[in-house]
């Protein structure tokens, strides 16, 4: 079963010899890797900058950004890597792909539509200033792997192994699942609840700009509900006949006041019973 995965992002730094003497540097801050889910879309966070970048936006007249698969190498004359050209709003390989930043702003997020298992692979980001070579560059120590899954990871209940708890006790439970597509948020439900329950569904920012549907559920326990099987489900939509649905389960046991009451009686009764026989023989 795959995984939605998100690693910490790597901050790279780069020189570049530009058309003047300077020797720029450049970074980018984007996942190393993410898994997506195949007919569905990915959000890749990206943020970047450029040395002397001010100057450089007065001395261009455009910027705009490319996005390159499987090798760093950008030729016009041969641009079968090229998925994504901003300035000829040209798309190849995909339905649609869309800059959500601003690139004279540092932004560079962008969102993959409509994904396949064969676009599985390393992707380059690329900004260039135009004309004269203001500034030119793919940021080749900082690609994004993309990995395309068929199927998405159970969402996580937490706590994973609920202990006993006494009746009348509050009790919280959270759900949470990877939202790989912001754009596509998957849909999360719980079923089998108790009636007392009071839940809280959003739209949840992780470290790093990616992102998850976290849900929490507060509720009071009753001794009705000992043995239930609380599911929560989550629905990913994917442009297919069907959007896909995983879920995960949870037990409650529940303790009854007066059972506890009562059994500590009877443990009570039966020591003194045994000592008063201890005392007889």
């Amino acid at each position: 079963m795959s995984v939605f995965r998100f690693v910490p992002f790597l901050f790279f730094t780069s020189k570049l010899l530009d058309s003047s003497s300077e020797m720029p540097t450049y970074n980018a801050v984007l996942p190393k890797n993410i898994t997506a889910l195949s007919r569905s879309c990915v959000q890749i966070p990206c943020k970047f900058s450029v040395s002397d970048f001010e100057n450089k936006l007065k001395k261009a007249d455009s910027t705009f950004a490319c996005w390159l698969m499987k090798t760093q190498h950008f030729d016009l004359d041969k641009p079968d890597n090229i998925v994504f050209n901003g300035s000829q709003k040209i798309i190849r390989g995909f339905s649609h792909i869309e800059m959500l930043g601003n690139v004279s702003r540092h932004e560079c997020t962008t969102v993959f539509y409509d994904i396949r298992k064969n676009h599985s692979d390393k992707y380059y980001f690329r900004l260039q200033m135009e004309p004269n070579n203001v500034f030119r560059a793919t940021f080749a120590d900082s690609p994004v792997n993309i990995v395309v899954s068929d199927v998405p990871m159970p969402p996580e209940l937490k706590p994973k192994d609920l202990q006993e708890v006494m009746e009348g006790t509050t009790v919280n439970v959270s759900c949470s699942a990877e939202a790989p597509c912001p754009k596509q948020p998957p849909t999360l439900s719980w079923s089998n609840i108790t009636k007392s329950a009071i839940i809280t569904t959003q739209l949840q920012e992780k470290p790093y700009k990616t992102q998850s549907v976290f849900s929490q559920m507060t509720f009071n326990a009753s001794y009705v509900d000992h043995r239930k099987n609380i599911s929560c489900t989550v629905t990913y939509p994917r442009n297919t006949s069907n959007d896909t649905t995983v879920e995960t389960n949870m037990m409650l046991r529940v303790l009854c006041k007066r059972f506890e009451f009562l059994q500590r009686k009877l443990i009570s009764s039966s020591s003194h019973l045994l000592q008063s026989l201890l005392a007889l023989m």
